[in-house]
């Protein structure tokens, strides 16, 4: 699975940039059947609410022409890198899931023309 890690200085951390690595080979091997690509954002930020945190953002492209955006924000970066994966597996089964449904509901309509003939 190609993926693009960018950002601020967090980007550049050895340890920060495993951590992404490795969540997605992880991420990429429970969707084998699915060519992915992905981009991951980390920076620092500052909110009013909460203080300093570390915002993560993975978008996903998948071959068969759907998109995952996830988004977390937390104090610790390993805990707001983990929360995306977590929830981009989480979005993709639901994704897939959706994705069966629709191709195995065909209208009634389709599949009498289709024995038909017309």
């Amino acid at each position: 699975m190609p993926i693009k890690i960018g950002g601020d200085t967090l980007a550049l951390d050895a340890d920060i940039r495993r951590q992404i690595e490795s969540e997605a080979k992880k991420f990429a091997d429970r969707f084998p059947d699915e060519r992915v690509d992905a981009h991951v954002t980390i920076k620092e930020e500052f909110d009013p609410l909460h203080g300093h945190r570390v915002r993560c953002e993975l978008s996903a492209k998948l071959c068969s022409g759907r998109q995952v955006l996830v988004r977390d924000a937390r104090k610790n970066a390993a805990e707001a890198i983990e929360e995306v994966f977590v929830s981009a597996r989480r979005s993709m089964r639901r994704l897939r899931r959706q994705h069966s449904v629709a191709l195995s509901s065909v209208p009634p309509k389709v599949t009498q023309l289709a024995q038909a003939g017309h």
